[in-house]
């Protein structure tokens, strides 16, 4: 008896030992994330008129078909900022958003709102959520009346018995790049660790496998604001397994920190990030064994027909629009050569920066005015202008004027945190250099002005370079002297905040060109149409005087 007790003994613990072996098996999750397309719907630059495979939704899809028939768990998500950009902009108010039937045809499981799906007001937003298909997460947005959230916070999607926890959370700066806009003054936007700290307690207690953010928000502090950035949110939220980034247009492919794999999609759908986690999984319990990412580009893939198919009508609309031609111009208003190592048109005034400061000038009866040129690649050559030429050249859709009245001290030190764009130039520099914190940024940050004689002197330190300054009659600018100052909203906004140039100095607009001409018309790309025909008559001419230049080295 006691032998046959221990044969059934060890008979039922072999019997046991191939069942756990039998429930134990690896599983893989992978995650495909898209950010900052900004309009790229198909393989086509409308501010050009060429194609650019580069990157697109359609390409996107082709790649995303590829991957899935070659792997059997896929979630696919966007990081947001889908609306805008590349022309895209005009079809914000179409009964059916074409980006949202693209990203339906695609078969995204969630999106996560960018900043720029705020610049049409909040019943676009709406809508574009009520045409999406999939889940849009936001753990920081609040109804500001109720407290109550405006969209869900999380959520989660289940793959062969595992459980991903997702978050979203937008940047909070969307309040100041809508300033005075109106559009999201019922809205709060709130600091986002402490709501995804919340998310990820209750997903724990929902016993989810892994937990991963989305946010639009770049992996470093926007603006030097402390737990603005994913950086600081994988170091005070560990528990967080992957983060998906966006806003800050980086191509990370994978970083790590505090444990939590970072990885961001560039822009303009030339890569995508791919994520893979692999689980352990066994009778008791399952287990993150692994995980990684890394973004992929698609610039080789064709353009899905689908996509094509759905944005045609739109796209011939676009290239009708983008051609029409408003007027013409008899010689090079930017040009095109190096000087030390820097394009021209920012460092001596161009026919274009006088156009673009004329314009403002022109509508806004401000007696300064400051403009930037956010197209490193700027062109506009001798002959036809077409509407597309002033969106390739100006490429801030939502760019407006506000005056601003300030003293010229407030003018010189605007002035001068500008020049601090370049670094200082050395004796045996023979070229000129971005700063390099604020050149590597996403966002340029270097002004030209008008109605304004001066000289920016590089070899000078940071804060000493503005020599010169007058008005254009010669009257020198003095700092206790008044000056409507007309510039954009948002770059005002980073000027008066806490360590700008201005901090402490803010003070109300005293006008608002698209208050004045309305949300279309007071953009400074459509006054600037609307100058070339009605002003102009069509007839532009270089009008640069040379009223300001950079020196520091010699040529």
């Amino acid at each position: 008896m006691p032998i046959t007790k221990k044969l059934l003994s060890l008979c039922n613990i072999l019997v046991l030992s191939c069942s756990f072996q039998a429930l134990a098996k690896e599983v893989n999750v992978s995650i495909l994330a898209t950010s900052d397309v900004h309009g790229r719907m198909v393989p086509w630059n409308y501010g050009t008129d060429k194609t650019d495979t580069s990157g697109s939704y359609a390409q996107i899809s082709s790649f995303i078909k590829e991957y899935r028939n070659a792997h059997a768990n896929v979630i696919l998500v966007d990081a947001g900022d889908i609306i805008q950009d590349n022309q895209i902009e005009r079809f914000y108010n179409v009964k059916q958003h074409p980006a949202m039937a693209a990203l339906n045809a695609m078969n995204y499981d969630i999106m996560v709102l960018g900043n720029h799906e705020f610049n049409f007001g909040m019943p676009i937003v709406d809508k574009i959520i009520s045409q999406f298909n999939g889940k849009t997460l936001a753990a920081n947005i609040f109804y500001k009346n109720s407290g109550k959230p405006y969209l869900p916070a999380s959520t989660i999607i289940e793959k062969e018995g595992i459980k991903i926890g997702f978050i979203g959370a937008t940047t909070p700066f969307v309040p100041e790049y809508e300033n005075k806009t109106g559009y999201v003054d019922q809205m709060e936007f709130t600091m986002p660790i402490p709501e995804i700290k919340k998310q990820v307690d209750q997903l724990k207690q929902q016993s989810v496998d892994a937990i991963v953010l989305i946010a639009h928000m770049g992996l470093d502090n926007e603006n030097n604001k402390p737990g603005t950035g994913v950086a600081d949110i994988a170091k005070q939220v560990p528990d967080i397994d992957v983060i998906i980034a966006g806003h800050n247009h980086q191509n990370i492919s994978e970083e790590v920190i505090n444990n939590v794999v970072i990885t961001e999609p560039h822009r303009y759908g030339t890569v995508v990030s791919v994520v893979d986690l692999t689980f352990d999984i066994q009778a008791d319990r399952k287990t993150l064994e692994h995980k990684k990412s890394e973004t992929l580009p698609v610039k080789t893939y064709p353009a899905d027909p689908v996509i094509e198919e759905i944005y045609a009508p739109y796209h011939q609309q676009l290239r009708e629009i983008s051609n029409q031609v408003i007027g013409e111009t008899d010689s090079d208003l930017v040009p095109q050569q190096l000087i030390h190592g820097i394009p021209a048109v920012y460092l001596e005034e161009s026919g274009l920066t006088n156009l673009l400061n004329s314009v403002q000038l022109y509508y806004s009866g401000a007696d300064v005015t400051s403009v930037l040129v956010d197209n490193k690649k700027a062109i506009l050559n001798k002959g036809k202008i077409a509407r597309k030429d002033i969106a390739n050249n100006y490429q801030y859709t939502a760019g407006e004027t506000s005056i601003f009245e300030v003293t010229g001290r407030d003018l010189k030190d605007y002035m001068e945190w500008s020049a601090a764009y370049f670094a200082q130039v050395k004796p045996m520099d023979n070229n000129y250099q971005y700063d390099p914190i604020r050149g590597a940024s996403k966002y340029m940050t270097y002004d030209m002005f008008g109605g304004v004689k001066y000289i920016i002197n590089l070899r000078q330190p940071v804060g000493q370079r503005i020599k010169d300054l007058t008005l254009l009659n010669g009257k020198p600018v003095t700092d206790d002297m008044k000056i409507k100052l007309g510039m954009n909203a948002y770059r005002y906004e980073m000027l008066v905040k806490k360590g700008g140039p201005l901090e402490g100095r803010r003070v109300e607009p005293i006008w608002n060109s698209r208050t004045a001409f309305g949300d279309e018309d007071g953009t400074i790309r459509n006054m600037t149409i609307k100058y070339i025909i009605e002003v102009k008559k069509g007839k532009i001419t270089d009008e640069s005087n040379h009223n300001w230049k950079v020196i520091g080295i010699e040529p």
